[in-house]
Order: C-alpha cells, then structure tokens, then sequence
C-alpha cells in the first residue's frame, strides 16, 4: 500500500519549520550575544534535568516518550554547546584579525609620521588627538611608547 503525499493549495499556509529553541531569534549564524544566551539557555536545561528524579524505585520511572523526549534534550544540548564552541571560535579568528589588520594600518601610520615635516606631523597629531578625545600629551606618549616596542 503507497501513501499518497498530498500537496498543499496554498505552500504558505504549512507551518514553518520552527527555530531551535537556543536561538530563537536567530536569522544567521549566531553572534556572540546569542551564543552566550544559548549558553545561559542550556545551563537553564542542565539545572531542570538535574531536578528530574530518574533512579527513583517507588516510582514508575519515566514512559517510553518522556525517555525519548529526554534523550532528544540531551542531544540539543550537547549539539548546541558543540555549535556553540565552534562559532565563538570562528568569531575570535574574525575579531583577531580585525585587530592585526588595525594593528597592521597604526603601525604603517606610526613608522610614516618621521616623513611629515614638522608643521604637518603637529597640525596631524592635534587632528588626531581632537578626534580621538585625548590631549596631545597622551597621544605623543602613546606614539613613544609604541615606537620602543
């Protein structure tokens, strides 16, 4: 005996398919901000299932489809810190090299400012410090600071 698939009138009308409850709100990939409320999400979980009473023998124990249910709680949460640990890792590598790129271009900025003449190198550093909401005294120390190391 086949099953006959039946095809919607109207595809819009079928229920989407729903978001992982860690990341509800979750279009893309997850941002840092998500990844650590999925983190509070599955301690949450964690800390219910700690409450279940699984070795209990005056009880019945659980039914065929809470154990079942329990297992796929398990296996959320596990794939979910799994998921978790790799995207805090991918964004730390973006966030490092954003900085070495930064670092790169100060560097660049710091060797070049000997080759502006005197009035320039000034009217630039006071441009910069204006900028930056710092006074010229702490950007120069930076500069001598930076320019030893």
């Amino acid at each position: 005996m086949s099953v006959k698939k039946i095809k919607p009138d109207n595809p819009g009308s079928c229920r989407p398919i729903p978001h992982h409850p860690f990341f509800e709100h979750s279009k893309k990939q997850a941002s840092f901000i998500e990844c650590i409320d999925a983190i509070d999400r599955v301690g949450a979980m964690v800390e219910l299932c700690d409450f279940l009473n699984m070795e209990s023998d005056t009880e019945a124990g659980l039914s065929p489809k809470a154990a079942f249910g329990y297992f796929w709680v398990l296996v959320m949460m596990r794939e979910t810190i799994s998921y978790v640990s790799d995207r805090l890792m991918a964004l730390n590598r973006q966030q490092r090299e954003k900085h070495q790129r930064k670092a790169a271009y100060l560097s660049a900025l710091l060797m070049s400012l000997p080759t502006l003449g005197g009035v320039n190198r000034d009217r630039f550093l006071n441009s910069v410090a204006v900028n930056m909401n710092i006074s010229r005294t702490e950007l120069d120390q930076f500069i001598r600071k930076t320019m030893k190391t």
